[in-house]
């Protein structure tokens, strides 16, 4: 038996430190193609970052469909990646069905750097918290999102507010 879950607030359960707006981040992932992947390499001017706990519960489902489905169409300039603990044939076995070619699917799996680095998972676990991050060109957290409690949906509303100012 579990000697913690993921129910009430979520900052109790992550760790203090974690990344916080005005922090610069790199880390490295694996794709779906199980090839390496560093955040340095992306060239559009913003990034945002949607962490998922699995891609095989039905909230964060919901989370990649809904950013897929609207950012990658209307924010052209801004990289849509999704990354979570989920092995990368999980992933693509996940969201074969309604991927956008610009949406990018990264497994923390293997290297598990965007968890260490951003301190965004759960250590009693290793899954990632349920987050969302907009970088900016020099990768510099600009806005950050933690869902409380992690079963909830990201406010999607103040994210795509954030967007439409940038």
């Amino acid at each position: 038996m579990a000697l913690k879950t993921m129910q009430g607030d979520v900052y109790t359960l992550l760790p203090k430190n974690h990344i916080k707006v005005g922090d610069k981040l790199t880390f490295k992932a694996d794709t779906t193609k199980f090839e390496d992947f560093n955040l340095t390499d992306v060239k559009k001017k913003y990034k945002l970052i949607s962490a998922v706990p699995s891609i095989d519960t039905s909230v964060c489902m919901l989370q990649t469909r809904e950013f897929n489905n609207k950012l990658v169409s209307k924010y052209p300039d801004v990289q849509l990646i999704t990354i979570s603990r989920d092995l990368p044939f999980a992933l693509t076995r996940g969201c074969e069905s309604f991927l956008n070619p610009n949406h990018i699917l990264l497994s923390d799996t293997n290297y598990r750097d965007f968890g260490n680095k951003t301190n965004l998972y759960f250590d009693f676990n290793n899954l990632l918290a349920r987050s969302v991050i907009v970088l900016n060109e020099n990768n510099e957290v600009i806005y950050l999102q933690i869902s409380n409690p992690v079963s909830s949906e990201p406010n999607y509303q103040e994210v795509y507010t954030l967007l439409d100012k940038l």
